[in-house]
C-alpha cells in the first residue's frame, strides 16, 4: 500500500530508502508496544540511636534487640537477592543516628568524633545517602560537623539553613545505572530530599539560634521536589524524619507523613521519628494508611523502628511506555525485616569493639551509693522515688545557682517527667537500681538525653496549665469497664510532669481539659484538683521559680512555650551534672517520701498498666493498688490490673 501510494515500485531506491525507515520505526513500536520495565529495591534505616551492637550499656550485657550489626546481614542478604533478580539496590538511612545511648555521650565527651564508630560502620556498609534526625543536633552543631566530614555518603536536610553545617545538602540526586526489561543499561537518575520536624528549632534553641533556620517541612520539600523533577530527575525518594499522625496535632504538627504522601513528584518515603514500625499494626484506623500494604495515600512508605529493631524494604518496578517518556512506578510493595533473628556481621562488630570498650570502663566509673532499691515500673500510677530523685537534682542545682541573688526569695519548685516507663520504646524502656553502688552507666540510664537543668519565673496560673496538660496522658475512667486502660498509649511517658513542692488531686473520672494534640477543651472542667503549696490552696497570681529542663522550656512534649524573659537560669548545667552532684549528698528520706501527686478515681474501677515483666518482683511497692498480673501483652509487656 505505502508503494501504490507513493507511485513506486519496488525497484524503485527511494522506495528502499522508506522501507528502511518504516521498519525501524516498527522495531521501535514494537520494542515499546508493552513498555520497557526495571526493578530497584530501596533499603533503609531509622532512627539507630548509636545501637551499632546489641548490647545494654546500662546493665552491661548483650541483649537480644536490634542493632545496626544485625541490619548488616540483613542488607547483605537483601543486595544478593537484588543482584540475583536484577535489581539496581540503594541503602539510606533517616537520622536520630549518632545520639542514643551511653556510648553517644561518652564519644562526644570525650571528644572522640574523630574516628566516630558509627559513622565508620555506615561508611563499610557504603549507605547512598542520609538525612539528618533532629537528636542529631543534641551535641551541638561542632560536634556534628565533625562527624559529618567523616561520611562518605551524602547527608541531606531539605528545610535546614545552616552555614556551619557545609556538608548538609538541600537535596541529592544520584545517578545510577540499571538494566532495563530489553537488556539495555539506562541511567536512572534518583533525586533524594529530607526534612526535620520544624519543632527541632524550638527543641534544640541553644544550639540553633542565631546559627541556623528551619524552614516548615512540607513547603521545603514541594519546592525541591518540583525544581528536581523540572531539572530531568527519575524518581524521587523522601527521607522523612517525622512519623504518622494519629490524630490532628494543630498548628505545630511534626509527624506529617500523610503530608509528604500527598506530595506531588514523590514516588517512595522513609520515615521515623516516633519509633513506630510502619507497615504493621502500630498505625491501624488512620484514614489513608494500609497497614497491610504499607502504603500512605498510595505511595510506598517504610517506617524501620528504632535502634536497629527492622530494616525497611520497598520494592519498585519502574516503566517507560516509549523512548525519552518519564519513568513511573507501576508496582510498588513495602515491608519491615525483624533483626531480632538475623545473626550480628562481624565486621561491623569489629570496627566497633575498640570503642566499645573504651565506653563499658567510663561507666564502670563508681558514682555513688544507694541505700535502697527504686525503679520506674509503677511511676505512672503511683509516685516513683527515681522521679522524685531526678527532681530534687533539678532543686539543688538551681538552688545552687541563684543563691545570693534576688531569684533566691522566689520559692522553688522542681518539675520531673515519668520517662523510663515503656511506651514506644518497649517493655526494655524502664531502669531498676537496686541497692549498694552507683556507677557511671546508672546515671546514663536516667539521663538518656542531653538536656540541660534551666528555670523559668511562672505565676500559679501557669502551673495550674501546666499540671493540666500533663495530666493528658491519663485516660477518663468510667466506674465498671474491663479492659480500661489507665493511660493513652498514644502519649509517651515523658510527657507527664510531676510538680515536687506541690501536692494535688488528678481525677481520672473527668476528661482532661486539653486534647492529645495540646489543644484547649473549652468546655472541660479541670481534672487536676486541691493543688497545694505549704498546706494552701495555690494563689494563682504569685510567682514561682520552676526547676526544669531546656527541653520543656522550648515546648517539647506540646507544652507551652516559654518567653526569653521568662527564662532565668539557663545553660548551668547538663542534668547528668546535676544529677551525680545530687547523688554525693543526696537527701533520701526526702526522696523516698516525696509524693506530690495522687490518683483520684470513680469508685470500684479498674485498669490496665503496662509495665516491665520484671515488675512482678516489686509489686508490694503498689499494694494499695491491688494489682492483679492478667498475662503479657504481644509486645512483651506484663499487664496488670490495679484495683482503685
Amino acid at each position: 500500500p505505502l508503494r501504490d501510494l507513493m507511485g513506486l515500485d519496488s525497484s524503485g531506491g527511494c522506495f528502499a530508502e522508506v522501507q528502511q525507515e518504516v521498519k525501524d520505526i516498527d522495531a521501535s513500536v514494537s520494542t515499546f508496544a508493552t513498555c520497557r520495565t526495571a526493578n530497584l529495591r530501596l533499603l533503609a534505616t531509622s532512627d539507630l540511636h548509636m545501637q551499632i551492637t546489641s548490647f545494654d550499656y546500662i546493665q552491661d550485657k548483650h541483649s537480644d534487640g536490634g542493632s545496626l550489626a544485625r541490619l548488616a546481614t540483613l542488607i547483605d542478604h537483601a543486595r544478593r537477592e537484588a543482584e540475583a533478580e536484577n535489581r539496581l539496590c540503594l541503602l539510606f538511612d533517616n537520622g536520630d543516628t549518632l545520639q542514643g545511648n551511653p556510648m553517644a555521650d561518652v564519644l562526644a565527651e570525650e571528644n572522640l568524633a574523630q574516628s566516630h564508630p558509627m559513622v565508620a560502620c555506615m561508611n563499610a556498609l557504603s549507605y547512598d545517602a542520609g538525612g539528618l534526625g533532629n537528636h542529631d543536633i543534641d551535641f551541638g552543631l561542632t560536634y556534628l560537623g565533625q562527624c559529618l566530614q567523616q561520611h562518605k555518603m551524602p547527608v541531606i536536610c531539605t528545610n535546614l539553613d545552616c552555614n556551619e553545617l557545609e556538608d548538609v545538602k538541600k537535596s541529592v540526586v544520584l545517578s545510577r545505572e540499571i538494566i532495563a526489561s530489553d537488556g539495555s543499561s539506562v541511567e536512572l537518575k534518583i533525586g533524594v530530599v529530607s526534612s526535620l520536624p520544624d519543632k527541632t528549632a524550638t527543641w534544640s534553641r541553644h544550639h540553633l539560634s542565631g546559627r541556623a533556620r528551619l524552614h516548615p517541612p512540607i513547603g521545603a520539600l514541594k519546592a525541591e521536589a518540583r525544581r528536581l523533577k523540572t531539572s530531568g530527575v527519575d524518581l524521587i525518594f523522601v527521607l522523612a524524619h517525622m512519623g504518622i499522625a494519629f490524630f490532628d496535632e494543630g498548628d505545630d504538627a511534626q509527624n506529617l507523613i500523610s503530608e509528604v504522601a500527598k506530595l506531588d513528584d514523590i514516588d517512595a518515603v522513609v520515615g521515623g521519628h516516633t519509633h513506630l514500625r510502619f507497615p504493621g499494626p502500630d498505625h491501624d484506623g488512620i484514614g489513608g494508611v494500609d497497614n497491610d500494604r504499607g502504603f500512605v495515600w498510595n505511595v510506598p512508605v517504610v517506617q524501620p523502628g528504632a535502634s536497629g529493631s527492622d530494616l525497611g524494604q520497598i520494592d519498585l518496578t519502574i516503566e517507560q511506555t516509549a523512548p525519552d517518556t518519564p519513568w513511573q512506578v507501576s508496582l510498588a510493595s513495602a515491608q519491615l525485616v525483624p533483626a531480632n533473628c538475623s545473626a550480628a556481621d562481624k565486621h561491623v562488630e569489629e570496627i566497633q569493639a575498640t570503642a566499645q570498650s573504651c565506653v563499658r570502663r567510663h561507666l564502670a566509673k563508681p558514682e555513688a551509693v544507694l541505700r535502697r532499691p527504686m525503679n520506674t515500673y509503677f511511676a505512672l500510677a503511683d509516685p516513683s522515688p527515681v522521679v522524685a530523685l531526678m527532681a530534687a537534682a533539678k532543686h539543688r542545682a538551681i538552688a545552687g545557682a541563684v543563691a545570693g541573688t534576688s531569684l533566691a526569695e522566689l520559692p522553688l519548685l522542681a518539675v520531673a517527667s515519668a520517662t523510663l516507663t515503656g511506651g514506644f520504646d518497649g517493655p526494655d524502656n524502664f531502669i531498676a537500681l537496686n541497692a549498694g553502688e552507683i556507677q557511671s552507666r546508672h546515671i546514663a540510664g536516667m539521663t538518656r538525653y542531653a538536656n540541660q537543668v534551666w528555670a523559668v519565673r511562672a505565676r500559679g496560673a501557669r502551673l495550674l496549665d501546666w499540671l493540666e496538660r500533663s495530666a493528658v496522658i491519663f485516660n477518663n475512667l468510667q466506674p465498671v469497664a474491663d479492659g480500661q486502660k489507665l493511660t493513652n498509649p498514644h502519649i509517651p511517658g515523658f510527657r507527664f510532669d510531676a510538680f515536687y513542692g506541690l501536692q494535688y488531686e488528678i481525677v481520672l473520672a473527668v476528661e482532661a481539659s486539653y486534647t492529645v494534640s495540646g489543644r484547649k477543651r473549652e468546655t472541660a472542667q479541670r481534672r487536676v484538683k486541691n493543688v497545694m503549696w505549704q498546706g494552701a490552696r495555690l494563689d494563682p497570681d504569685a510567682e514561682f521559680l520552676v526547676a526544669t529542663t531546656d527541653h520543656r522550656v522550648g515546648g517539647g512534649g506540646l507544652y507551652q512555650q516559654f518567653s526569653p524573659h521568662q527564662v532565668v537560669v539557663k545553660g548551668h548545667a547538663p542534668i547528668k551534672d546535676a544529677l551525680i552532684n545530687y547523688l554525693k549528698n543526696p537527701d533520701c528520706n526526702a526522696v523516698r517520701g516525696a509524693r506530690p501527686w495522687r490518683l483520684v478515681h470513680p469508685q470500684g474501677a479498674a485498669a490496665d498498666l503496662l509495665t516491665a515483666p520484671e515488675a512482678i518482683k516489686n509489686l508490694d511497692d503498689i499494694a494499695h493498688l491491688h494489682p492483679e498480673p492478667t498475662g503479657e501483652t504481644e509486645d512483651g509487656f506484663l499487664r496488670l490490673r490495679l484495683r482503685f
